[in-house]
């Protein structure tokens, strides 16, 4: 039974135990059957314990838990730090009344009171994706279910606890390493891409930063387990609009109003817009674009095939 349900390291297949001990499969599953019919009609107060603060505890939150939040709830109300998946698997084949959803492609782990209960989380989820599938910018400015959701959760008699549990056994959504809630495959939630990934970071930071700080913010943020490489963040830096050159190695994103161009064409474009102006006026406007020395700039402004300073001392595109 210890190596069966995992109590003792991993669990392991019937094929394994009855390899070990000699036995076939169907033998070693007639001696786990009539192993947990004893154990049930023997239980100890421990394990009924264990069972009713779990049920107690899934009745809170609506009938459903993911199981990585239920045991961490049963560690906390129970002060045992030792209780673990497979202890908890084992004690409710020994104890009926609540069911077990194994991992798959839509579902986390989690366990649940009812058929009735696995439909209604189900049916909410369902209904929540719906609705925040075309409010993508609304939906990660409010990190909590607060006034944003409030629409969709009374409609379905819930509490905010109970809604947000019913979403956590989705995984149809995610919690961004910023604390930000919202659709599992949307880049700002759960960014794959190294391009998906510096976008972030910048528009986090709201600030140019050179390629080897954005590398190092996105090891430091852990979006996966992947490492990102300086190099490979240069290079999609430099083949992706999104992204805006400003100095050596900086860039910054172009939605927060920069455009791309060397040094002249900005002067350029700066004094096409603004017209005619000082040179102290065209060095400060430049550096809230660029990160270059003054020097830089007053050295194109001399350039006169495409500058031409006027009697008034300002200058001017030619």
């Amino acid at each position: 039974m210890l190596g069966r349900f995992g109590l003792r390291g991993g669990k392991q297949t019937l094929a394994a135990i009855g390899k070990k001990y000699h036995l076939t499969r169907e033998r070693v599953r007639q001696i786990e059957g009539a192993a947990l019919f004893l154990i049930k009609k023997t239980s100890e107060k421990s394990i009924d314990k264990i069972a009713e603060t779990a049920i107690s505890v899934l009745k809170k939150f609506g009938g459903v838990r993911k199981e990585e939040d239920l045991l961490n709830d049963l560690r906390t109300v129970l002060k045992d730090n030792k209780i673990n998946r497979w202890q908890l698997r084992f004690i409710f084949e020994v104890v009926d009344g609540v069911k077990f959803h194994r991992n798959d492609k839509n579902f986390h782990d989690f366990w649940y009171l009812s058929d009735e209960s696995f439909e209604k989380s189900k049916n909410f989820i369902n209904k929540l994706a719906k609705f925040i599938s075309d409010k993508k910018e609304e939906a990660i400015t409010h990190k909590k279910f607060d006034n944003f959701f409030a629409p969709i959760i009374k409609s379905h008699n819930l509490n905010d606890v109970i809604a947000f549990n019913y979403a956590s056994i989705s995984k149809k959504f995610k919690i961004s390493p910023f604390g930000e809630f919202g659709l599992s495959h949307w880049d700002e939630i759960n960014p794959k891409t190294i391009g998906a990934k510096t976008y972030l970071i910048l528009k986090r930071h709201r600030k140019p930063l050179h390629f080897t700080e954005i590398a190092k913010h996105i090891n430091v943020v852990k979006f996966d387990s992947r490492s990102a490489l300086p190099q490979t963040v240069h290079n999609e830096l430099i083949k992706d609009p999104r992204f805006v050159l400003v100095g050596r190695g900086m860039y910054g994103l172009s939605e927060f109003g920069l455009k791309p161009g060397t040094a002249k064409e900005v002067i350029a474009r700066i004094l096409k817009n603004k017209g005619p102006l000082s040179k102290e006026e065209v060095v400060d406007l430049t550096l809230q674009e660029r990160f270059l020395q003054p020097n830089t700039i007053l050295l194109n402004l001399q350039n006169k095939k495409h500058f031409k300073k006027l009697e008034n001392g300002r200058y001017h595109i030619v």
